[in-house]
């Protein structure tokens, strides 16, 4: 059984369904606006428990409500803000909404906060309606909820990659497993084809894209 998600932020991407982000509020979560972030919770009727911002995108809410200000001109973004305050908070298994789409600096910064959450041994997936995007360091298992599936060496080669219930497998390039090196595309456009479908690795850290927006 997965774990139960315990902190939820909502970003400020310019992505704004509404419905996708009301649909996965988990109940009892604390929930963490970074910036603008604020107002997509206001159209489901949330207030946050805290805002992490630097309001350059949004003015301050005109209600009562915890706010972690920083200067505009800073080091990191409010997202990333966010999440070093989730970590610090003590949680264990962060999802982050609105976060994708718009400036692509801003989207890959914001996959960098998932760098940052598994070096202090937390859980961090980044999600939209499409794509749901988080890292293997160990062993996930893979399921049929997103059409297609891609990984990608993240940030270090990765060694022993042994994928099992999927189209793709090391045995499509004669191996018993395989090694992904920095720029290596081997693990592209994959899917499941099974309801025990699995990717495991002995070293290093997968970048798993789950996907389904395109042909």
């Amino acid at each position: 059984m997965a774990e139960k998600i315990d902190c939820i932020i909502v970003s400020g991407a310019p992505n704004d369904d509404i419905e996708f982000i009301k649909n996965h509020i988990v109940e009892g979560a604390y929930i963490i606006a970074a910036d603008s972030g604020y107002k997509k919770l206001e159209k489901i009727g949330i207030k946050p428990d805290v805002i992490v911002a630097d309001f350059d995108s949004s003015d301050k809410p005109e209600y009562e409500v915890e706010c972690d200000i920083s200067p505009i001109e800073k080091d990191s973004t409010d997202t990333f803000n966010a999440v070093k305050l989730a970590v610090k908070s003590g949680y264990n298994n962060i999802l982050i909404l609105g976060a994708l789409g718009g400036r692509l600096d801003h989207t890959y910064s914001n996959l960098l906060c998932l760098d940052y959450a598994k070096k202090h041994g937390v859980k961090c997936v980044l999600q939209n309606r499409n794509n749901r995007i988080s890292l293997i360091t160990d062993e996930a298992r893979i399921t049929k909820e997103y059409k297609w599936f891609s990984l990608f060496a993240f940030l270090e080669p990765c060694k022993g990659i042994k994928i099992k219930g999927a189209h793709y497998t090391a045995g499509f390039y004669d191996a018993e497993e395989l090694d992904f090196d920095l720029g290596d595309q081997l693990g592209q456009s994959n899917f499941a084809e099974s309801n025990d479908c699995t990717v495991s690795l002995r070293e290093g850290t997968l970048l798993l894209i789950e996907a389904d927006d395109y042909v």
